[in-house]
């Protein structure tokens, strides 16, 4: 054991050795004729956002108590042909109690560099290795269900013959002048054509059309399909009493409730009207790049062997469109990239003395406008159709950061560091990208509901940075390093993922020239 101690000590002290004049946290720049190799990242994992404030589970978007038109809009037209049919003015098509369990995580893994050009001026470029990854799962329960998958068009073949026949027999009789010697019951065969030739259409257009029958139709003993079931029975003894119409005694075949087998058939069918792919989505892409300057205003840190002074120093970059923005054809997607240039600035100011001090930083960050592709669908409708689909020209909201970093040296080169930051977003703006590839009746701006937001980030962490040798009179490796914890802990305005981040970093200078 004794041994292992010295052997552990061995590989410490030279890290943890005081340096002439060491810089607890890590500085913006780079001394002249370094090149800092810098390998960073963070790991973050959410189950939960905030919406206007609240937490709710991220699948909340996913989740009905009556699954319908209101999540599924492309069921509308279904909804409205079942009226018709039915004689229901009211019905509402539910396919069921949906509850949706949801988890995304992220890692970023960020390799780049920073090299010296003089006293004061900094160059970097950095290149992030993207993972992203959405876990859900879909349940639907039959609780308050009124329909069911259509069983296919074909399957109705034997009642639309017979219900076809007994019209044109029907049709044939009043030709015929089979009935003009009793008006009234003239007056009943013109009715019952008219009402069966009208319920007939309808019928035909919900259930068997080849190209428009719904989707989803009644369920067996649902309201509407016990309405549908006596339409057609009244119309039948109608005509097979007084009109002497027979042969016509088939029912329509109705499904029982949609399970979620059925759902899954309709939101992933390649060939529907939705045409999404469902299940665990995973991504690893590159991320998007930067690359910039930085320029040290101040260096007056631990000057002369003593603790704290100041520090200042601002950058300028540009991030580049070189990641995926989230597919359009996935649930909840995340991509690995914004999809458009970033211009940001960034100030960083160090005070301390002693063992305490304090890190400030502050930054803004104008993105840039891009084309995207999208689905044209406010964040209420998780299924938007494919016939949303459009090209669009998208502005994202700009981004201010502040952060306060309160640290406390435990030894001259590590410290434990604690974070407190405010991020806002402002409103994106989204708008056609030309008038002749706009959706008629859609705006475009309903993309932008829930962009404009507000977050609070606490955390805490320990700090290495040990310059050694590049300062007179240093010793040791030197090396920047660090690891923290970090989580939303409030947010305002639209949505914000509650993020549980872990970051680490580590960067190893170089003389170069």
């Amino acid at each position: 054991m004794g041994a292992g101690v010295r052997r552990l000590g061995a590989i410490l002290i030279p890290l943890l050795a005081p340096a002439g004049a060491a810089g607890q946290l890590a500085p913006v720049g780079v001394p002249a004729g370094v090149f800092r190799f810098e390998a960073d990242g963070f790991f973050e994992t959410w189950e939960e956002r905030y919406n206007d404030g609240d937490t709710e589970p991220l699948g909340a978007s996913l989740t009905s108590p009556a699954l319908g038109v209101a999540l599924l809009p492309t069921l509308a037209d279904a909804e409205a042909r079942i009226r018709s049919a039915s004689g229901l003015p009211a019905f509402q098509l539910n396919l069921g109690d949906l509850t949706t369990d949801a988890h995304a995580d992220r890692g970023f893994a960020n390799l780049g560099g920073s090299l010296g050009l003089t006293r004061s001026v900094t160059i970097f470029g950095r290149m992030p290795l993207v993972r992203s990854r959405i876990q859900y799962q879909l349940d639907l329960a039959g609780t308050g269900a009124n329909v069911g998958l259509n069983p296919g068009t074909s399957t109705q073949d034997g009642f639309f013959q017979e219900f076809q026949g007994a019209l044109t027999t029907l049709s044939d009789r009043i030709a015929a002048g089979t009935y003009d010697g009793d008006p009234a019951l003239r007056a009943a065969a013109d009715a019952a054509l008219a009402e069966g030739t009208a319920l007939r259409d309808d019928l035909f257009l919900l259930l068997a059309d080849p190209e428009q029958a719904a989707a989803f139709v009644p369920a067996a003993g649902s309201e509407a399909g016990t309405a549908i079931g006596s339409r057609v029975g009244t119309l039948q003894s109608t005509l097979a009493g007084p009109l002497g119409v027979t042969g016509f005694s088939a029912a329509p075949f109705l499904p029982a409730t949609a399970t979620e087998g059925d759902l899954e058939a309709l939101l992933t069918d390649p060939s529907g009207p939705i045409g999404l792919r469902t299940g665990q989505s995973l991504i690893s892409f590159r991320g998007d790049a930067e690359a910039g300057v930085a320029i040290t205003l101040a260096d007056r840190w631990d000057p002369r062997g003593r603790r704290g002074g100041l520090r200042a120093a601002i950058e300028g970059l540009v991030r580049f469109p070189t990641g995926n923005r989230a597919r359009t054809d996935r649930l909840l997607a995340l991509g690995t990239g914004d999809g458009q240039t970033d211009v940001e600035v960034r100030a960083t100011v160090d005070v301390g003395s002693g063992n305490l001090g304090v890190r400030f930083e502050g930054g803004y960050n104008r993105q840039l406008a891009g084309d995207i592709v999208a689905r044209v669908a406010p964040p209420g409708q998780p299924f938007p159709g494919q016939d949303l689909l459009a090209e669009l020209r998208l502005d994202p909201g700009d981004v201010t950061t502040l952060a306060v970093r309160p640290f406390f040296r435990i030894a001259r080169t590590l410290a434990i560091i604690g974070t407190l930051e405010q991020q806002s977003h402002g409103e994106d703006e989204v708008s056609y990208r030309d008038a002749a590839g706009a959706i008629p009746g859609v705006d475009a701006a309903v993309l932008a509901e829930g962009t404009d937001a507000s977050a609070t980030v606490a955390g805490i962490g320990l700090t290495y940075s040990n310059p050694g040798a590049l300062r007179p009179g240093g010793r040791g490796l030197p090396v920047d390093a660090g690891w923290s914890y970090e989580r939303v802990v409030r947010a305002s305005g639209g949505f914000v993922p509650n993020v549980h981040r872990l970051r680490a970093r580590l960067r190893v200078y170089v003389g170069v020239f």
